[in-house]
């Protein structure tokens, strides 16, 4: 698998998460360009320095002009920003388009604290990456015709679960935006999505047991933080049972922060939410 970082000069962000990817998968492909590169222009002292630290080496790096053949050429195309997925986005399929964490804020011009926690920012979430691009499961738009697979998903794994005829109303609101997995013509989970004022809200993820810890989650969630994105939404916002550790570290490994709590929000057990909030940049 081929993997292109694409941030703006080339210079900063985007050689800081090809050289801190590759450290951790040497045996993939990682690369970078810039939509706004000067070619040859070496990284940014700061990024030199920043990255270094974390074991990475851009001495060697040079600045390169992102072209669409090199877009169609990669895998996958990261983008640390939401504007370079907005930008590209008509020349790469959906599938292929994630941006880190939600976007990470450009560092040029600051000082080397600055740098230094931009890349940590960018190795911290450079892990949710993985299982979501080698999930196998195909990611697509619910349909009617999901929707007794959809209300058995619900009555396993939500108390109280949402009926049939419930989730068919759902999917037939504009501002929904639900995707299902599918796995060999299987629905293997789901995650609905509302839209509102241009800020999306996560109301659901679930996924069958039999299909779980093959990166279904994760390939979900990326993709409807890629779509929402792509729509314009400034902020994606979910909550989780307070004693899902599992859930919480992915939600942190994307970019989620924590903002907030609801006490015994939910039911069978009785259990606190926690709410948190991924920042678009």
């Amino acid at each position: 698998m081929g993997i292109l970082f694409l941030c703006t000069g080339n210079t900063c962000r985007s050689p800081m998460a090809a050289g801190l990817f590759a450290l951790r998968h040497a045996e993939l492909a990682a690369s970078s360009a810039g939509l706004a590169a000067l070619p040859g222009s070496p990284a940014e002292p700061n990024a030199v320095a920043a990255a270094a630290e974390l074991g990475a080496d851009l001495t060697a790096h040079r600045a390169r002009q992102a072209t669409p053949e090199l877009l169609v050429q990669a895998d996958a195309v990261v983008c640390l920003g939401a504007s370079h997925a907005r930008r590209v986005a008509p020349l790469v399929p959906r599938e292929k388009l994630r941006v880190l964490a939600g976007g990470i804020a450009d560092p040029y011009g600051g000082g080397l604290e600055i740098y230094r926690a931009c890349a940590r920012q960018i190795d911290e979430a450079l892990p949710s990456l993985l299982p979501d691009f080698l999930c196998q499961a195909e990611i697509i738009p619910a349909q009617p015709s999901h929707l007794p697979a959809l209300a058995e998903l619900e009555r396993q794994c939500f108390s109280p679960p949402a009926s049939e005829a419930r989730l068919r109303e759902k999917l037939a609101l504009d501002h929904n935006h639900t995707l299902v997995a599918m796995y060999g013509g299987a629905l293997a989970g789901f995650l609905g999505v509302d839209e509102i004022a241009g800020e999306a809200f996560v109301d659901d993820l679930a996924v069958f047991p039999q299909y779980r810890r093959r990166g279904v989650a994760s390939a979900l969630l990326a993709r409807a933080e890629t779509e929402a994105i792509l729509r314009g939404c400034e902020k994606i916002h979910l909550e989780c049972r307070a004693g899902n550790a599992a859930a919480l570290a992915l939600y942190a490994a994307r970019g989620y922060q924590r903002v907030g709590l609801r006490k015994s929000f939910y039911e069978h057990p009785k259990e606190d939410a926690i709410l948190l909030t991924m920042e678009i940049l």
